[in-house]
């Protein structure tokens, strides 16, 4: 039986698990959101600033990553 192992990552002040993750991080301008996916971090960046992911009707999970909200009904 193969096993995985949890990656958890610590960056602005949150933390997350996954390596699918993508971190907006501050340190480089950006807000510090975590989002489930790349295409989520680049619908919230479409011209290189930040858009609030509740204007994307994203939602977030209670351990703040941000997601589409089909995603939780899973």
């Amino acid at each position: 039986m193969a096993t995985s192992e949890l990656i958890r990552i610590t960056c602005c002040g949150s933390s997350w698990v996954g390596a699918d993750r993508a971190h907006c991080c501050r340190r480089f301008g950006g807000c510090g959101a975590v989002f489930d996916d790349a295409k989520l971090f680049d619908a919230h960046r479409p011209k290189g600033a930040c858009t609030d992911p509740r204007r994307l009707d994203l939602v977030q999970t209670k351990n703040g990553i941000w997601l589409r909200p089909l995603d939780l009904a899973g």
